[in-house]
């Protein structure tokens, strides 16, 4: 089966192509803002690379959320534009699952990833890892980051991934001192996205683009102030 992927949730933007598990390319970029030039230049070139066309892709998938409200927004769009003008079904990803196997290495057994959310918090989970499955412990949410490290046990090394471990790293390594491991692994993720998705859509959990929806956590600026106007 192959896989369209890509992820806007942060900064790192990506987008891949994967078969059979296997990743035939990726195209990573820095967005300094809203995704919406850049993804489909990296697009354009991963059909160059790859010698693929779009005709040849059998599913899509995304990143959903969380992460940045506009940057979810314009992945989830293009992709739902795709699946409309293709018949494609799409797998919504989780951005905290797609980091979380990037550490997914012999010996780890605790993965923590976290996505910055602004305003003092983040967007995070905390995963056992089980014959390298990854079991949720600490369930994905919106928190301040020092609560949810409150939640944290520090028995075993507990591995740190996300633009919210960049953050709050001196925090991080108050609380849990050497226990804390900072691999430096790369943040781009559509090769994971098109390895979960790829997943997801074989076991025909693929979605019709009505039936996307984001992984948001908390409401948007919009939704927030939309709600204090009904209020008042």
């Amino acid at each position: 089966m192959l896989v369209l992927s890509l992820d806007t949730t942060t900064r790192f933007g990506s987008v891949a192509l994967v078969e059979g598990k296997k990743l035939l390319a990726e195209i990573n970029y820095l967005s300094p803002s809203s995704h919406s030039r850049q993804v489909f230049e990296a697009l354009e070139a991963l059909f160059k690379i790859t010698g693929k066309k779009i005709s040849e892709v059998d599913g899509l998938a995304v990143a959903a959320g969380p992460g940045s409200f506009t940057g979810i927004r314009i992945g989830l769009s293009l992709v739902k534009s795709l699946s409309l003008a293709s018949g494609r079904l799409v797998a919504a990803v989780s951005a905290l699952t797609a980091l979380a196997r990037k550490l997914l290495w012999p010996g780890v057994k605790i993965i923590a990833p976290a996505i910055d959310a602004r305003k003092g918090e983040i967007f995070a989970c905390l995963y056992q890892v089980e014959k390298s499955e990854l079991q949720e412990v600490v369930p994905a949410g919106a928190y301040e980051p020092e609560k949810f490290l409150a939640m944290i046990s520090a028995e075993h090394p507990i591995y740190f991934i996300g633009t919210g471990v960049d953050v709050y790293l001196p925090l991080i390594k108050t609380k849990l001192g050497e226990q804390a491991v900072i691999t430096g692994t790369s943040y781009y993720l559509a090769a994971e996205i098109g390895r979960l998705g790829e997943v997801v859509l074989a076991q025909g959990k693929g979605l019709k683009p009505e039936e996307v929806e984001p992984i948001y956590y908390r409401p948007s600026q919009a939704e927030e102030k939309k709600t204090e106007q009904v209020q008042r």
